[in-house]
């Protein structure tokens, strides 16, 4: 069967968003599909307010908050352009083109892919945060495969809505745009709970990550990082080292003797060298997998980060992200029950050490998420006969 898969692609820095997009399509030829990334040219739901929205966000707000706002936006800036140059080196593009199959064409909105769909027997949307695209904004209707002829089997496989509770002014155009679907799943609980508030059956399933086993990945491992011993840290969502309890860390890694490597990376906010003089790596997609395989310890925000430490079976510390991105930890929180590894969360009842010292079994890990690989397998059998 013609597969074609909408989700997000054009990171340059984004790890997992590259490796959900290639593990879906690996699972899926190897079950004799023919899957393709439908190059959709996503850039979100852009907020650019009038010249007279921004004299009255001027005459209301006190000054030195806009000014401090504008502050913070002229770093990020900076920011973005350092990490322009420094993506080179990852080298997604080279990536993207040698693994995954694409659309012959690249959509530049909404309207275009409306006009001229992509051929394809399916079409699936996911995984990653495509649903945490809004519906109030009609490029994101693209998500929710509101294109193509009618009927084309539509599949939603581990898209993630990034929130506890979906607007409630939309939820009457989520059951509409839903109602299209032949089969719905989502990656986390309150995934199906949102569904379910708008009477639509949702089954939850892993990440595509997760669909494929620690060989196929040991396929892709690129060069090791360091011969001396080393703590790696995948940071993603953080602006400032404190949120990490960097004092903490930089202690337990002196005792250790170990030495430390880290990759920023860019999500909500972009990514930042926030650890002093350490060894930063701007690694590619298969030296990445390598920094994780060959650490004594991984230390991550992420979701992916995560993912693919229980995949490669290494030691990690997760630590949940606070105030307004919190609403990400949910994902990675689910997938930690499920597996019985809560006990790898940094909270205020834990330190470092004593999460470090706690032995993993990885045989018990990997039995429960065999149970939960074969469920998302049978889904994906269902769905697409």
């Amino acid at each position: 069967m013609r597969i074609g898969i909408i989700t997000f692609w054009q990171g340059k820095d984004n790890y997992g968003q590259l490796l959900q997009c290639w593990a879906l399509q690996q699972y899926l030829k190897k079950q004799g599909h023919k899957p393709f990334l439908i190059r959709y040219d996503f850039v979100g739901n852009i907020y650019r307010p009038s010249p007279r929205r921004y004299l009255k966000l001027f005459l209301i707000y006190p000054i030195f908050r806009k000014i401090g706002s504008l502050i913070n936006k002229m770093k990020n800036e900076r920011l973005r352009y350092y990490n322009d140059l420094k993506n080179e080196e990852r080298k997604f593009s080279d990536f993207l083109k040698e693994n995954i199959v694409v659309s012959d064409h690249i959509y530049s909105d909404y309207s275009a892919l409306r006009k001229t769909p992509p051929l394809a027997e399916c079409y699936i949307t996911g995984s990653d945060q495509v649903w945490a695209q809004k519906l109030d904004y009609e490029d994101n209707k693209a998500f929710f495969l509101a294109f193509g002829e009618k009927d084309i089997k539509r599949i939603a496989y581990a898209p993630s809505f990034a929130m506890k509770n979906y607007p409630h002014k939309l939820l009457p155009l989520l059951k509409k745009e839903l109602a299209s679907f032949d089969n719905i799943s989502v990656r986390e609980s309150d995934g199906c709970r949102i569904c379910a508030s708008i009477g639509v059956k949702a089954t939850k399933v892993l990440d595509p990550t997760l669909l494929l086993e620690k060989t196929d990945y040991l396929q892709l491992l690129g060069k090791v990082a360091s011969t001396k011993k080393y703590v790696y840290i995948y940071s993603l969502n953080i602006v400032s080292a404190n949120e990490i309890r960097w004092n903490e860390l930089q202690s337990y890694i002196k005792r250790n003797k170990n030495h430390i490597i880290a990759t920023p990376a860019s999500g909500y906010t972009p990514g930042r060298e926030l650890f002093g003089s350490i060894d930063y790596s701007y690694a590619t997609i298969q030296d990445w997998l390598s920094n994780i395989y060959y650490a004594e310890l991984v230390i991550t925000t992420s979701f992916h980060g995560i993912a693919f430490c229980i995949l490669l079976e290494k030691p990690f510390v997760y630590i949940p992200l606070k105030g307004k991105y919190s609403r990400g930890n949910n994902r990675v929180l689910d997938l930690l029950e499920d597996l019985d590894l809560n006990h790898r969360i940094l909270d205020d009842n834990s330190t470092y050490e004593s999460i470090a010292q706690q032995s993993i079994d990885w045989h018990l890990v990997n039995l429960k998420l065999i149970r939960k690989r074969e469920h998302s397998f049978l889904f994906l059998k269902c769905a697409l006969q």
